[in-house]
Order: C-alpha cells, then sequence, then structure tokens
C-alpha cells in the first residue's frame, strides 16, 4: 500500500451515502475524521496507508492534541458502527479505520477497505466539505447537519422528519422525547455555527400539523461574507477547468488563482477579474465545473 502524508489541503469528498448515515461522534471524533479525509485526492484509486507526525495533525486542527488524547479517540471511533441504509431493505455496516497505529510522535493508519465506494472515483451523488468550515464549529451535531445541509445547497431548502433525524444523528434519548431540549442543544447551535463559521447561511421552520413539531426545515443561502473561501476553493479544486460565460467568453482559473479568458489565453484585469468573481460566487451551484458532480436529483 502506497504511502502519503498529512496534507496541506482542506477540502474532503464523501458519499451521499456516508454523509446520511447513522452515527454518533464527539466534536474530536469527527475532527479527526474530517481532516485524514482531506489526505484523499479526487483521483485515488485505492487507500493509501497515511503516515504523519502528531504535530502535522495539531497544525492542521489548530489544537494541541497529546497521544493519549489521541489513542482515547480512536479507540472510540474503533468501536462505532456506520450504519449506511442503502434502500429500506439494504444496509451495510462499517467501522473507520483498518489500523491506526503510533510511535513516538509518529501516526501510521489507514481506512478500512469496505469504505472505497464511499470515498474514492465517487460520481453522480456525492458531497464536498471545507474543513476550514467545519472545525471552528464546537457541536459535532453542527459539522454533522452542516454537511447534511450542504448536500442540498443548491435546492435551496432541506426537510427532515424530526424523529429520523434523531436517529441519524444519534441523539442521546433524553432529547428524542423532549423537542424542546433537541431544538435549544442541537438544531439552534447547529444554526449558529453553521451561519457563524461556514459558506452557508440557514434559518429554520418547524413543520407542525398539531400541537407536535414533526419536521423542520432548513432554508438555505450562500453566507456573503465568504467571497475568499469561494476562491479558494475554486483554485484548488477546479483549476483550468470552464467555470462560466463572462460577455460571451470562456473562463478558467489558473493554480495561481488568476482568472483568464481560455479563448486566448489572457489574464484579466484585477478589477475585473474580481466583477467575475462575484458574480461566480452569486451563481454559485450553477458554475460550469460543478455540473458533473453535484447531486443530481433524478439519479
Amino acid at each position: 500500500m502506497e504511502k502519503t502524508s498529512l496534507t496541506e489541503r482542506t477540502y474532503f469528498r464523501e458519499s451521499h451515502l456516508l454523509t446520511n448515515a447513522k452515527v454518533s461522534y464527539t466534536a474530536s471524533e469527527i475532527d479527526l475524521i474530517l481532516m485524514l479525509l482531506t489526505a484523499i485526492k479526487k483521483e485515488d484509486e485505492d487507500f493509501k496507508s497515511y503516515v504523519f507526525s502528531i504535530q502535522e495533525l495539531e497544525k492542521k486542527s489548530g489544537k494541541s492534541i497529546n497521544h493519549t488524547q489521541l489513542k482515547e479517540t480512536v479507540k472510540s471511533l474503533m468501536s462505532k458502527v456506520i450504519e449506511i441504509q442503502d434502500s429500506p431493505k439494504k444496509w451495510k455496516l462499517f467501522t473507520w479505520f483498518a489500523s491506526f497505529a503510533y510511535d513516538d510522535g509518529i501516526i501510521n493508519c489507514s481506512f478500512h477497505k469496505d469504505l472505497k465506494p464511499y470515498l474514492l472515483e465517487l460520481k453522480g451523488r456525492f458531497n464536498i466539505g471545507n474543513i476550514k468550515h467545519l472545525l471552528p464549529m464546537k457541536s459535532s451535531y453542527s459539522k454533522r447537519i452542516y454537511m447534511l445541509v450542504k448536500e442540498h445547497a443548491k435546492f435551496g431548502h432541506r426537510t427532515f422528519n424530526v424523529e429520523e433525524m434523531m436517529e441519524m444523528l444519534k441523539v442521546p434519548k433524553s432529547q428524542k422525547t423532549n423537542y424542546g431540549e433537541f431544538k435549544r442543544k442541537v438544531l439552534q447551535q447547529a444554526m449558529s455555527d453553521i451561519n457563524k463559521y461556514s459558506d452557508l447561511y440557514v434559518e429554520l421552520k418547524e413543520i407542525k400539523p398539531s400541537r407536535k413539531v414533526v419536521g423542520v426545515t432548513f432554508e438555505i443561502k450562500k453566507n456573503r461574507a465568504d467571497l475568499k473561501t469561494f476562491i479558494e476553493f475554486i483554485r484548488e479544486l477546479h483549476a483550468n477547468e470552464l467555470l462560466f460565460y463572462f460577455e460571451n467568453r470562456p473562463i478558467k482559473c489558473s493554480t495561481e488563482g488568476l482568472l483568464y479568458f481560455s479563448d486566448d489565453l489572457k489574464t484579466i484585469d484585477k478589477n475585473t477579474a474580481m466583477k467575475i468573481w462575484e458574480l461566480m460566487h452569486e451563481e454559485g451551484d450553477k458554475l460550469l465545473c460543478f455540473s458533473p458532480n453535484l447531486f443530481d436529483e433524478q439519479k
């Protein structure tokens, strides 16, 4: 198995089935998973053995980590089952890691091989996340809910049955019997974290046919303070791909983050480029580079 280090990449991809899996995480557990997912490249055909130092992990997380804490986090993760529901009568159970080792400051880990269909060579329905948005969130539920609404961002909303959402997130029994607690500790905290730290802005609407709230809808908009992150995203994942047409001319972005007209390869001046970036940010999921990658409702 080929070895690779923990990269500077901040983006990761996962199947929509993994996004919607039934599993419970602590904040430290989901943060570790998200950081490791960024080491997977979109062109990878197989998992690698990921080798890096605990200092690299600390740098990526922005937090101090000791090997005892790491061991407890990994032990807890390896004891947890990921439940993926392919259809009403078809389900699968997984764990994250095949192995995870620590030796004098060096970490060596590998994902479980059965997760390959959910993390490698993804096509059709998959989700893209950025740990710059997710790591600052304090609640593990906020991180999960962000990815759940991110999947439907192009549609502008996502509705959940409350009981099914509680089961997906594996919330404690005390909150399952008390919607008020679930709303305060999970839904409102998620809405606050998403709006503060991410590229999305969400509002919560309750579905209440009688006295009982049976469902919730997240109305999803773009967070207008996120232009800089959007530019970094395009530069990192969609360099030299057709993005947009401006005045009937094709626009691409170089690996240095400079916009250029692909019909004559001329770099666009700074003022015009900023205008185009703002237009593309406004158009969001309509960009041409996204069309083969985003969730297709008909598939």
